[in-house]
């Protein structure tokens, strides 16, 4: 079975896409659910429609993520070591290449997020869109950690 499309379009593309075309596809977009009934029950589909609370979550964890490293830096003058073995080896290298390869890892984590997020983890026990609020709680006690850790920094050792 052989399906063809007759394609009409000619010219040029007459749509703009600047700012307001992004900003609008926030509060105004029409389609929030699958384009089709069958995309419901896959494991797995991909769509643009990112829920505005999602973006706020994904934004909040960059900030999370630049103020972790940011304690980060602060605790390692006052004596603190760096755990992850990886991001350690970074360290001793550079420090703005610490900084830069821990945002670039976290942003690539959460662009992966973002654009498989109606797929299922777990055989369909959890969407990975739900990743998202477990991030954010646990950079949240990551930073309440290091804030407790600069305030008594005189005892870290």
């Amino acid at each position: 079975m052989d399906i063809t499309v007759d394609c009409q379009r000619q010219g040029i593309d007459r749509r703009s896409h600047g700012l307001r075309t992004f900003l609008y596809s926030f509060s105004k977009s029409r389609r929030h659910q699958p384009r089709r009934e069958i995309c419901l029950n896959t494991s797995h589909y991909a769509d643009n429609n990112h829920a505005p609370v999602l973006f706020a979550l994904t934004i909040a964890i960059m900030g999370l993520s630049c103020t972790d490293a940011f304690f980060t830096l602060m605790l390692i003058q006052q004596g603190a070591q760096e755990i992850n073995p990886v991001m350690h080896r970074v360290l001793e290298i550079n420090v703005q290449l610490f900084v830069s390869v821990k945002l670039a890892i976290t942003a690539a984590c959460l662009i992966f997020i973002l654009a498989h997020r109606n797929f299922w983890l777990f055989k369909r026990i959890v969407r990975t869109h739900h990743i998202l609020p477990v991030l954010f709680s646990g950079y949240c006690a990551l930073i309440i950690h290091q804030l407790n850790m600069l305030n008594n920094a005189p005892y870290i050792l």
